[in-house]
């Protein structure tokens, strides 16, 4: 479940959440949370490039800031095993 690609519809339902809070920026990743078939995380940068990970949950209607990326706090999009 986890281990399947977003799919164009679930970042449709994704960005239509994120554009009903309020949020604007361009969405950089999406990459379904472990575990479960109706969350994501979701990497958004603004227009001074700032980029933040939020937590979406189709389930809940809800999107949920996580924090900013920057040197201490980084977002892997790939197995780190893999070489």
């Amino acid at each position: 479940m986890a281990d399947k690609e977003v799919t164009q519809i679930e970042m449709m339902k994704i960005i239509a959440l994120f554009r009903k809070e309020g949020f604007k920026g361009e969405y950089e990743t999406f990459q379904r949370v472990s575990g479960t078939d109706r969350e994501f995380f979701v990497v958004m940068s603004n227009e001074q490039g700032i980029k933040a990970l939020f937590r979406a949950s189709l389930m809940l209607n809800a999107v949920e800031f996580q924090y900013v990326l920057d040197d201490k706090h980084t977002f892997v999009t790939e197995d780190a095993d893999a070489s």
